[in-house]
C-alpha cells in the first residue's frame, strides 16, 4: 500500500527543514527520528507527562500529540536549539546550577515550558511558575530543585525561598555544624576497615578489571554498578580521584558492559556506594600501592618517601617527580587487590558537592538515554500483547499488519507478536491494527478487587522470621493492643516506557539496555533465547528512573527477538505507556496484623507482627523464565513465583529493644505479576511499625519521640531521632495535640543509612482534606562522598515516598490493573510539593552507607502520625486520603471518638 507523504516545511532551531511524512504524524517522531533532535524526550506519547514539549511560535506545545500538519511553516525550538552543553540558555543554566535532576529525563520539557513563559514577559508570582510546572510530571522526586531552578530563572531570590521549597544542612554526630567536624576528618582515615571486602572484589581481584591508568595520565574506571539517576558516575570518580590524589577531571567513567566491567549483579538494594564505591576505592588504593612501589624504584628511594600529587609521584626528600603515566607506559598493571588495601574517606574531592557532568549534557538536549540511540539503518519495533495475563489467542490476522506501509517483519510467538518497521509511527500503527483485529479468549483470574480482602483470602505459606519462645505467654499476661495496616499494589511508573536497542550480526547479539544488571540480563537472554552466553554483549545506557524492576529487562528481550528477525539491522524497541503499566512487575499489596504488650513502666515487653505479602523478588537470574516472553511465547513456561525471601520481610523486625519478639510472614501468590519496587517490603513494614509505635506511645502515656528513644540502643539511631525532633521544633505531647507533627524512624535493611523524618500537615476539618506542608529528613550515612548527591537522593526518596503515601494505587479489574496512564494513576504534582529540609549527620570516621532507599520508608508513618496528631484520627490503610479519613471517622467506636479533635 502506498504511503501518502506530503511535504511540510518546518523551521527548526532557525533552519528550514522540509519533511515528507503523513500529515497525522506526531511532531515528536519527526523531530527525533528524522531531524535528530533527541533532546525532545519521548515519554508517555499521549500528552500527559510533558517530557516532549517544544516551543512552537513562542508557545510550549506537547509534540507527541501535535500533528506535523499543524506546525507547517512554524518556528520550532527544541532543547538543542535553546542552548548546548558549552553555552546553556539561562533557564538551562538555572536548572544546572540547582542540579535539578536525578534521572533527568523529564527536565528538558520543563525547561522549554519555563523558557516559553519567560519569553512572554515578567512572571508576577511564584504561583505562576508552579502552574507552568504543573503541566509536567517528575517521578524521581526532584520537584524541590526544579521549583528552585524555575524561580532562579525568573529572577526571584532563591535564598528567600529556602523556607518554602527546601533547604539542607550538615550536622556533626555531636549535633554541631559540619565546620566543627571537619577538623576530625583525619581521625577517620582507617574508616573502611569496618567494611568487609565486597564479594565482587573477592571474585575479581585484578586491579586492571576495575581501573585503567593510561600513559597520558588519564584514569578510566569500569564500575559494575550502573547509573540510574543517583549520580554514581560523579561519586565513583570522586572516590577514585581521592585515593589517587588526582583531579576529578582526569577520571573517566566507562559504561557498564558485559565482558569489560566486573560482574556486580544488580544495581539495587542501596548497595551502589557500599559495594560499587568501596570496590573501586580498594582498587584505587591497590593501584596507588603499585604506583608508589614503581615510583620508588624509578626515583631510587624508599617507598615511604613517595607521595602522590596531582598525577605525579614525588620524592618528598629530593623533590624529584615522575608522572603516573610514565609508570605504566611500558609495563601494564597485572597486580591484584589485597584485603589490606583500605581506603581513606577524608581526602578531597571526597565530601565536596561536585556537580554531575552527565546532567550538563542531558539538560541541554544532548542524547542521554537508550531511547535516544541512533544507528545507521535503525528500525523500530513494538509488541502486540494479550488484553490480560491469561487471555489465549484465537486468531491474529497478520495480513492487517503487513498492510501498514514500512512494515519489515512480524514475529508471532504464542500469545504475542513483535512488529518491526522502518519508522516508529509505522510500527505503532501496525501494532494497533493487529491488536484491534486480534481475537482473544479471556479467562477471568482476578475475582476479588479489594486488595486487603484478596490477600487475606489467598492460600498462604507461613514463614517465621524471628521468634522468641515466650512471646505468647508474655502477651497473655500484659495489657495488649492490636491493630492492622494495609498497602495497595503500586506501579514503578517510569517517566518513559521501557526501551532497548539490539542488533544480531554474525551470530553475535548486542543489546543496549537500561536494565539494572547487565550480567544477570545476559544470562537470562541466553537461557530464554537459546543463544550462547559468550556471544551476547549487553551494555548499559541510561534510562528514565526505574525505582526497582520495571519493564527494562522485558524490553531487552523483545528488542533481541526483533533484531534476530532482521539480521544486521539495529532495532529500537519501546513499550507503550499502557503496556508498561499493565505488564510491569508491580509493587505488591501488603497487609499486617500487629499485637504488642506494655509493661507497668510503659516499656514494650512483647511484640507480634504478621505480614501478608506477595513476592518482591522476581529479577532475571539465568533460568530463562523470569520475563514476559518466556511465559507468553509458544513454548510458554509457567509464570514464575519465587516466594517471599527477605525482601517482603525487610525491616519487619523493629530496631527497638523489645525482650520478646515474634515476626512472621504469610506468603501468598496473587494474580498480578509482582517485583521489587523502591525499598521493597520496608516501605510498608516501616509504615506499620512506626504507626503502631505512635499508638503504643499514647497508651503508655509517653511522648512519641521519647518513647522511641527509650527503646533504642544504637547511638547513631538515637542521634538522628534527636536531630529530627530538634529541626522540626518538636514539643513533647501525649496523644493528639492539634499541631500536626508526626515522627518516624528506620534504618533501611538494618544495615544502610539511618533516617528519622518528621512530617507536618494541615487538615481542613470541614472537608477532611489535608496537605503535607513540610518534611524534615535527617540521615546518618557515614562518610559523605558527595553531599549534594546525598541530599538529592534523600529529597527524591522522601518525595517519592510522599507520592506513594498520598496518591499511588493500582486498582484491580478482572483483566489486571485499572490504571494504565498518568490520568488514572495519580502521583505527586508540583502544587502538592511541601518544603523539604534535609540534614546530614556527618560521620567521617565511618565508611559510607547506602542512601538510595533510606528516606522512602519512614514517610507514610510520619504523615499518618502527623494526621493523627492534628485531628486524632488514625489512618492505617495506604494511600492516606481524605476519603479514608472520612471513612475512619464513620467507623470509629466511642473510645476512638473521644480523642478526635474536630
Amino acid at each position: 500500500m502506498a504511503d501518502e507523504r506530503p511535504v511540510f516545511t518546518l523551521w527548526v532551531n532557525g533552519r528550514q527543514q522540509p519533511v515528507s511524512v503523513p500529515d497525522t504524524t506526531p511532531l515528536m517522531y519527526v523531530l527525533r527520528n528524522d531531524l535528530g533532535c533527541t533532546g525532545v524526550r519521548t515519554g508517555c506519547s499521549i500528552g500527559e507527562c510533558g517530557a516532549c514539549r517544544v516551543i512552537v511560535d513562542g508557545v510550549s506545545l506537547q509534540s507527541c500529540i501535535t500533528p506535523v500538519s499543524e506546525v507547517d511553516g512554524s518556528q520550532i525550538t527544541t532543547p538543542e536549539g535553546l542552548g548546548g552543553p558549552e553555552n546553556p540558555h539561562p533557564v538551562q543554566r538555572a536548572f544546572l546550577d540547582e542540579q535539578a535532576g536525578q534521572c533527568g529525563y523529564c527536565v528538558n520539557g520543563m525547561i522549554m515550558s519555563v523558557a516559553a513563559r519567560l519569553e512572554q514577559g515578567p512572571v508576577p508570582d511564584t504561583g505562576t511558575l508552579c502552574a507552568v510546572l504543573d503541566e509536567h510530571l517528575c517521578r524521581c522526586g526532584t520537584h524541590v530543585r526544579m521549583l528552585r531552578a524555575a524561580h532562579r530563572a525568573a529572577g526571584f531570590e532563591v535564598r528567600d525561598l529556602d523556607g518554602d521549597l527546601g533547604g539542607a544542612d550538615v550536622a556533626g554526630h555531636d549535633g554541631t555544624s559540619s565546620a566543627a567536624t571537619s577538623t576530625q576528618a583525619g581521625q577517620g582515615a582507617e574508616a573502611a576497615g569496618g567494611c568487609p571486602t565486597p564479594r565482587a572484589v573477592v571474585d575479581e581481584p585484578r586491579i586492571a578489571r576495575w581501573i585503567g591508568l593510561h600513559p597520558s595520565g588519564e584514569v578510566a574506571i569500569y564500575p559494575g554498578k550502573v547509573e540510574l539517576g543517583q549520580g554514581l558516575r560523579t561519586a565513583f570518580a570522586q572516590i577514585v580521584a581521592s585515593q589517587l590524589a588526582i583531579p576529578r577531571e582526569r577520571v573517566r567513567v566507562e559504561p557498564t558492559m558485559t565482558g569489560r566491567s566486573p560482574d556486580q549483579g544488580q544495581t539495587s538494594g542501596s548497595f551502589s556506594i557500599e559495594h560499587g564505591g568501596i570496590s573501586l576505592a580498594m582498587a584505587a588504593v591497590a593501584l596507588r600501592r603499585v604506583l608508589l612501589r614503581r615510583a620508588a624504584a624509578s626515583l631510587g628511594c624508599a617507598a615511604d618517601r613517595i607521595e602522590l600529587d596531582t598525577g605525579t609521584a614525588v620524592d618528598r626528600s629530593s623533590g624529584e617527580r615522575i608522572s603516573l603515566g610514565e609508570l605504566v607506559a611500558d609495563r601494564p598493571i597485572t597486580e591484584t587487590i589485597e584485603d589490606t588495601d583500605v581506603p581513606r574517606w577524608d581526602a578531597p574531592p571526597l565530601g565536596e558537592p561536585l556537580p554531575r557532568e552527565d546532567l550538563r549534557a542531558k539538560l541541554t538536549g544532548a542524547p542521554g538515554y537508550v531511547h535516544d540511540l541512533t544507528m545507521d539503518g535503525m528500525l523500530h519495533a513494538r509488541v502486540v500483547l494479550p488484553p490480560s495475563y491469561d487471555a489465549t489467542l484465537d486468531e491474529l490476522d497478520l495480513a492487517s499488519g503487513w498492510q501498514v506501509p514500512g512494515v519489515r517483519q512480524i514475529v508471532p510467538d504464542g500469545r504475542f507478536a513483535v512488529v518491526v518497521a522502518e519508522r516508529e509511527e509505522q510500527a505503532i500503527r501496525a501494532q494497533n491494527r493487529l491488536a484491534l483485529d486480534a481475537r482473544w479468549k479471556r479467562t477471568t483470574t482476578i475475582g476479588e478487587r479489594d486488595t486487603e480482602r484478596m490477600l487475606r483470602d489467598l492460600p498462604a505459606r507461613e514463614r517465621v522470621w524471628h521468634q522468641d519462645q515466650d512471646v505468647t505467654d508474655v502477651l497473655e499476661t500484659l495489657p495488649g493492643y492490636a491493630a492492622s495496616y494495609s498497602k495497595p499494589y503500586q506501579a514503578h511508573g517510569p517517566m518513559a516506557p521501557s526501551a532497548a536497542v539490539a542488533v544480531h550480526d554474525g551470530g553475535v547479539l548486542r543489546v543496549w539496555t537500561h536494565s539494572q544488571g547487565v550480567y544477570p540480563l545476559r544470562r537470562e537472554l541466553a537461557a530464554l533465547l537459546g543463544h550462547a552466553e559468550g556471544r551476547i554483549v549487553v551494555e548499559h545506557v541510561d534510562g528514565p528512573g526505574c525505582y526497582g524492576m520495571n519493564g527494562a529487562d522485558d524490553a531487552a528481550v523483545f528488542a533481541a527477538l526483533a533484531a534476530r528477525a532482521v539480521p544486521g539491522s539495529p532495532v529500537r524497541f519501546q513499550f507503550s505507556l499502557a503496556d508498561e503499566f499493565a505488564w510491569e512487575p508491580h509493587g505488591p499489596g501488603m497487609v499486617a496484623d500487629m499485637h504488642a504488650g506494655l509493661g507497668a513502666d510503659g516499656t514494650l515487653r512483647a511484640w507480634r507482627y504478621r505480614v501478608i505479602t506477595d513476592s518482591h523478588s522476581t529479577r532475571p537470574n539465568g533460568d530463562g523464565d523470569r520475563l514476559m516472553a518466556a511465559w507468553l511465547g509458544a513454548r510458554a513456561a509457567e509464570r514464575p513465583w519465587v516466594g517471599l525471601g527477605e525482601p517482603g520481610l525487610r525491616n519487619a523486625v523493629p530496631l527497638y529493644d523489645i525482650p520478646a519478639l515474634d515476626v512472621a510472614a504469610a506468603e501468598v501468590r496473587g494474580s498480578l505479576r509482582t517485583g521489587p519496587l523502591r525499598s521493597l517490603g520496608a516501605f510498608f513494614n516501616v509504615f506499620a511499625i512506626e504507626s503502631f509505635v505512635d499508638e503504643l506511645a499514647e497508651l503508655a502515656g509517653v511522648d512519641p519521640v521519647e518513647f522511641r528513644l527509650r527503646h533504642l540502643r544504637d547511638g547513631r539511631a538515637t542521634r538522628v531521632v534527636e536531630v529530627a525532633a530538634e529541626r522540626a521544633g518538636w514539643q513533647p505531647r501525649v496523644g493528639p495535640s492539634g499541631r500536626g507533627l508526626g515522627m518516624a524512624f528506620a534504618r533501611y535493611k538494618d544495615t544502610k543509612g539511618y533516617a528519622a523524618e518528621v512530617a507536618e500537615v494541615e487538615v481542613d476539618a470541614e472537608s477532611g482534606e489535608f496537605r503535607v506542608v513540610r518534611l524534615v529528613v535527617v540521615c546518618d550515612a557515614g562518610a559523605i562522598v558527595n553531599p549534594d548527591g546525598v541530599r538529592n537522593q534523600l529529597q527524591g526518596g522522601a518525595l517519592q515516598g510522599l507520592s506513594r503515601t498520598l496518591y499511588e494505587q493500582l486498582r484491580l479489574t478482572e483483566d489486571g490493573v485499572q490504571e494504565q496512564d498518568w490520568t488514572g494513576y495519580r502521583s505527586l504534582r508540583f502544587p502538592d510539593v511541601p518544603r523539604v529540609d534535609v540534614t546530614l549527620v556527618d560521620r567521617p570516621e565511618h565508611p559510607p552507607l547506602g542512601v538510595g532507599e533510606v528516606a522512602t520508608p519512614p514517610v507514610p508513618a510520619a504523615v499518618a502520625n502527623a494526621v493523627d496528631d492534628a485531628i486524632g484520627i488514625r489512618l492505617r490503610a495506604l494511600p492516606l486520603t481524605a476519603d479514608g479519613l472520612r471513612k475512619r471517622l464513620e467507623d470509629m467506636d466511642e473510645t476512638e471518638m473521644a480523642r478526635v479533635l474536630v
